[in-house]
């Protein structure tokens, strides 16, 4: 019956293109208010209304490590009017949830990347080293693995912290934490050697002094961060950041796709969400469509090879 129907819903996809849309818009996000997929969405629902001509409404929809949302969107029209928007540990919930009862790469079609947010390496305040290149060599002169703490099993912060020690080859034992705050308050209190936290988590603690940002996962240096230099200087290549995508269930029309991505353009270039994205260390980094999805193919290729060697188990 459910096939049956899916059937129809892709046959009539062009016609009902057509008109898309031609009622308010729902976006799906798998986690809590004020993170940085709700955030990062709700800066874009006002100027993508403007584009599309129909509200683009909010919906949060945490639980289950983000899967409970995901399930409501897989099992949604493939019709542009219920999508989800989700972060980077997107593309391993399968190794850390093998049951779901749906999958990430058959039922869900990649709209876009929206944006990033690079993470900051923080070490004590007290660290002797001068740059990158020192401190890794400090860390391999200690005999014990190298403690660093996480925002939680299988998020951005682990998988940058288990990149960043493998690529240094350096020991390592990740100390898992409830949130990026807590994460960067073990740094602080000696309780562990690193963090990779993200900016709005210790930004101040760095200005405060607390904390000491020795480096940034992006590719690139960040324009709110210019005299921090990043990862990448040291370790050629290396970049593991925190991204916001947006997805619709796997059969969405691809006019319906185009006419998202027109009002994400627009969205994404309105100077007041740039600069609302900037306060939380998130920058715009639209990728669309195939562009997307091979840029998930990529990341999901990378943290899975991270997990497998991490020996990471589902929770």
């Amino acid at each position: 019956m459910w096939r049956a129907l899916m059937a129809l819903l892709l046959l009539a996809g062009p016609a009902a293109a057509q008109g898309f849309p031609d009622r308010p818009i729902r976006v799906v996000v798998v986690f809590g208010p004020g993170g940085g997929a709700d955030t990062t969405v709700r800066l874009l629902a006002a100027p993508m209304a403007q584009v599309l001509g129909q509200q683009v409404l909010i919906e949060n929809r945490s639980g289950a490590g983000g899967t409970q949302g995901g399930q409501v969107v897989a099992q949604s029209p493939p019709d542009g009017y219920t999508l989800m928007a989700d972060a980077s540990a997107l593309v391993v919930r399968h190794k850390l949830h093998p049951n779901l009862g749906f999958d990430y790469l058959r039922d869900f079609a990649p709209v876009a990347r929206l944006s990033v947010m690079p993470l900051l390496l923080v070490v004590p305040p007290g660290e002797r080293a001068e740059g990158l290149r020192e401190y890794i060599a400090e860390l391999k002169r200690q005999a014990l693995p190298v403690q660093y703490a996480v925002a939680g099993v299988g998020s951005a912060s682990h998988f940058a912290g288990l990149y960043f020690l493998q690529r240094a080859g350096v020991r390592g034992e990740a100390v898992a934490y409830r949130g990026g705050s807590t994460g960067a308050m073990a740094v602080v209190t000696g309780d562990t050697r690193l963090n990779f936290a993200t900016t709005p988590s210790a930004v101040a603690l760095v200005q405060g002094g607390r904390l000491r940002a020795m480096a940034v996962s992006s590719e690139r240096r960040m324009a709110v961060l210019p005299e921090v230099p990043a990862v990448a200087e040291t370790l050629p290549g290396f970049a593991l950041t925190e991204w916001i995508g947006l997805y619709a269930p796997a059969g969405t029309p691809q006019p319906v796709l185009a006419r998202l991505h027109q009002a994400l353009r627009h969205a994404l270039a309105v100077p007041e969400v740039v600069a609302r994205l900037a306060d939380v260390g998130a920058e715009p980094a639209l990728l669309e469509g195939a562009a997307f999805g091979q840029f998930i193919d990529a990341q999901r290729s990378l943290m899975t090879g991270l997990a497998d060697a991490a020996g990471m188990k589902p929770e």
